[in-house]
């Protein structure tokens, strides 16, 4: 089972370039996935054609603490970024709360996006913007697949649709 999270990031770095972001970082998730190097990868090339920053990734265990930690780090900096992407909705929604914990403004000081769209996302204020799929389906497929790999031992591969970036009212052009 995959995504093409190249595509989504393309969409979501675009966005984000169009709204005036230069400074883009991201909260990613554990480095050994090779989903999250192919993030990392696509982050770096994407950054460099829109002619935005490098990128600035922690990598952390996918957790509200560590997204809340990462998020810490990150808004401390000298240079802080102007928009930050987080590999799910929980560390974003910690990030949300860190945000506003340190007096920053969601979106006029920093915009934030979640991968994923579950119900948190969309109930914290600002709403997230985040990068949404259809997780049922995804299930769907993946237990198919596992289904038929216990069934003869092997399965194709499955592309699922792309995950598409939802506006929300976290993200708008930085001050």
């Amino acid at each position: 089972m995959w995504s093409d999270d190249s595509a989504a990031l393309r969409d979501t770095l675009t966005y984000l370039a169009a709204l005036g972001h230069r400074s883009v970082a991201r909260v990613a998730g554990l480095p050994e996935l090779i989903h999250t190097q192919l993030r990392d990868r696509a982050q770096r090339e994407i950054s460099a054609e829109l002619g935005l920053d490098e990128p600035v990734v922690i990598h952390t265990d996918y957790s509200g603490e560590e997204g809340a930690h990462a998020t810490r780090r990150l808004v401390s900096a000298t240079a802080r970024p102007t928009a930050v992407i987080y590999d799910n909705d929980i560390m974003a929604v910690a990030g949300l709360s860190v945000a506003q914990e340190m007096g920053l403004d969601v979106p006029a000081d920093l915009s934030l996006v979640a991968w994923d769209d579950s119900q948190p996302s969309r109930v914290v204020r600002p709403a997230l913007t985040a990068l949404s799929r259809d997780i049922p389906a995804y299930g769907t497929h993946a237990a198919r697949t596992l289904l038929a790999m216990v069934d003869d031992g092997s399965a194709p591969g499955i592309q699922d649709a792309t995950a598409r970036l939802v506006p929300r009212g976290s993200t708008a052009p930085p001050r």
